[in-house]
């Protein structure tokens, strides 16, 4: 029965009523796939491998409260015909602003796009929306993603987050340790070593992205200092 209700619930992530665009699950002639969230309260669907990289950033910037993916459709006029636009994803911010983006590959920007993308902008501006497009220059290296990746991951597997345990950890951590570390200090109060991971995608603590992370990885408690920039 649970497994009968994951896959409906992946079939109504990619047959959603409020996508305009309809794609085959994981087309060999479309790239696509399904990314986790805590920021929706189903998976994010994804075209690209831009797109699911954004998805993957998003998860971790704390001034974001909200992520859907193809949210809607809403109407512009090019050259005096109706034309339909579905963003890819829509931001709800801490302070209530609304951003929505496209994600191209800069190779497709060219003067028509740019065209385009002004009349979209000028339909999403009536709706007191901001406008963004967004590409692989604006994401993280590859390492950083890579990390990010596996953090996400180690932070979603624990499915429920205790908030006694959490509360215990942010008590007894210093303001700077190593991973090793914190690991050590997790096996002695007997607490899941994946809430390092929680406090990191939560950005309780902070640790570099952009080196590969390891044992000796250098944590700073966000709670007691804040970061001089050393993690950019």
């Amino acid at each position: 029965m649970n497994e009968h209700s994951n896959h409906n619930n992946i079939d109504s992530v990619y047959n959603k009523e409020s996508m305009r665009r309809r794609l085959d699950r994981f087309s060999r002639f479309n790239i696509s796939g399904l990314c986790p969230t805590l920021k929706d309260n189903q998976p994010h669907f994804f075209e690209s491998f831009n797109e699911s990289h954004f998805a993957l950033m998003f998860e971790f910037e704390q001034t974001i409260k909200s992520v859907r993916t193809q949210p809607f459709s809403i109407s512009y006029t090019d050259d005096k015909k109706k034309r339909l636009y579905t963003p890819d994803f829509s931001l709800i911010y801490c302070d209530g602003s609304v951003r929505v983006v496209e994600v191209k590959h800069s190779k497709a920007i060219d003067e028509k796009t740019k065209r385009i993308h002004f009349l979209i902008e000028k339909a999403f501006e009536k709706l007191g929306f901001e406008f963004a497009v967004m590409t692989e220059k604006d994401l993280p290296s590859r390492r950083a993603l890579s990390n990010m990746k596996m953090i996400l991951r180690n932070a979603l597997s624990m499915k429920v987050v205790n908030d006694e345990h959490v509360n215990t950890l942010l008590d007894v951590l210093p303001s700077e340790l190593t991973l090793q570390k914190a690991h050590a200090i997790c096996d002695a109060l007997n607490l899941n070593r994946n809430l390092i991971c929680h406090f990191i995608l939560k950005d309780y603590i902070k640790i570099g992205f952009s080196r590969d992370i390891c044992s000796e990885s250098v944590l700073i408690n966000n709670f007691m200092v804040v970061c001089d920039g050393r993690f950019n």
